[in-house]
């Protein structure tokens, strides 16, 4: 009975399915990383989008280095998710699909 308790206290109750898809369609403007709980990296994407905007607006090459250097990082969550090693804010993996469950 202890280990169900325990098992239970690492899995996150944010829905793998949802950061997915967040993070597939949002992901340039961080709202996955917003909707795991993580604030502050997740404004740091957004930023990092719009500073690679105003940056293609002033030398399209070094805006497309700056884009690719997001994306990076933003393809990088999206396999963590899609492999479901992905964590909130508070260290539990986002691993449970809730929208398959009563």
């Amino acid at each position: 009975m202890e280990n169900f308790y325990a098992e239970e206290d690492k899995v996150s109750k944010k829905d793998w399915l949802t950061s997915l898809i967040l993070c597939w369609f949002l992901g340039f403007f961080g709202i996955h990383r917003l909707y795991a709980g993580k604030i502050g990296s997740g404004f740091l994407i957004l930023y990092g989008t719009i500073a690679a905007a105003c940056i293609m607006a002033m030398d399209l090459h070094l805006g497309a280095i700056a884009f690719v250097v997001v994306g990076a990082f933003v393809l990088n969550d999206f396999l963590n998710i899609l492999l479901k090693c992905f964590k909130d804010c508070y260290g539990k993996e986002i691993c449970k699909d809730t929208l398959n469950h009563k």
